[in-house]
């Protein structure tokens, strides 16, 4: 009878929700100099069915202190507290609340805000040319840093436009592209043939990798591209299995390996705009290029085998 009471009670107990006797508090401080950011927005969002989703709302005090109570701790669930400033959303640790721990404290660093002028600069582009039958594929990394203290959150060009932090000029005919972080791809737009972003840049350095594809039905090609930001240094790589390797204007004397070729920029920092260009030769094209020339010379052996006979009947 005593065991099966602790067992009835047991299960009563597992079946019971969990306390909600949790508390994550702490402060909103700036990143540059760790003072107290008075009445911050913070958000408190929680990991729900894999989907991150706020579940309540504070605004701290003159000393930047907030404080979010009666929380379900139960173990499970991990909460994501963040703070708001200038328009950006700057997420804090994650914090789990149990029986164990059912007090969390947290410090939220978060970052004044500028508009102008621009601070992002690169430090290391990479660009691979990949010549295939047909096409150009283009993969590109960018290495962005932020050298200031402040996030940069870029400057509308009028009323209900969306600011516009980092702009991507490359060549308008490609035909796709495709970001290797889904969250770049989320937030870049085609706009006047340009892909826009206005996503906030925080003091720091972050990589930006994508890639497109350009048609092609020529056997001499040049591939064309601005640079966005000024950069310290450019590496070209341009693989291919035939010869010709084509020039660049990045430098003089390419590096040669098995199967590629590259160029780099020298010890000079490259202004934005400066033109990138590789003159690639013997370029691989597929059958369909062909195809004019041979409905030419189709048209003309056609020609040629019905006046032929003519002409020599008139000159026997």
């Amino acid at each position: 009878m005593w065991l099966i009471s602790v067992l009835i009670i047991g299960s009563v107990l597992d079946a019971s929700p969990p306390p909600r006797d949790g508390i994550i508090e702490g402060v909103v401080v700036r990143a540059a100099n760790r003072t107290p950011v008075p009445n911050a927005e913070v958000v408190l969002r929680a990991k729900v069915d894999g989907q991150l989703l706020a579940v309540a709302e504070t605004t701290a005090d003159p000393q930047g202190r907030f404080r979010f109570s009666q929380l379900p701790a139960d173990g499970a669930t991990v909460y994501l507290p963040g703070a708001n400033r200038g328009g950006v959303h700057y997420p804090g640790p994650s914090v789990r609340l149990s029986f164990l721990r059912r007090r969390a404290y947290v410090t939220l660093a978060v970052h004044d805000a500028i508009m102008f002028p621009n601070p992002l600069v690169v430090r290391q582009h990479t660009i691979t040319l990949c010549p295939e039958p047909g096409v150009l594929r283009v993969t590109e990394s960018m290495l962005i840093d932020n050298p200031s203290a402040a996030c940069y959150v870029g400057q509308a060009a009028g009323e209900n436009v969306e600011p516009v932090t980092l702009r991507l000029a490359i060549p308008s005919d490609f035909a796709q592209v495709t970001f290797a972080s889904e969250f770049f791809g989320r937030r870049f737009s085609l706009i006047g043939g340009k892909l826009v972003t206005g996503v906030p840049w925080p003091p720091g350095q972050r990589e930006l990798t994508f890639s497109y594809v350009l048609t092609n039905t020529q056997r001499h090609y040049v591939w064309q591209r601005p640079l966005d930001l000024p950069t310290t240094k450019v590496r070209v790589v341009v693989r291919r299995k035939q010869p010709g390797c084509g020039t660049s204007d990045v430098n003089d004397i390419p590096q040669k390996e098995e199967g590629e070729v590259a160029f780099e920029s020298g010890r000079h920092t490259l202004p934005a705009g400066h033109l990138l260009s590789v003159d690639l030769e013997q370029m691989p094209v597929t059958l369909m290029a062909y195809a004019p020339w041979a409905a030419i010379s189709a048209l003309v052996s056609l020609l040629l085998a019905t006046c032929l006979p003519v002409i020599c009947r008139r000159t026997g």
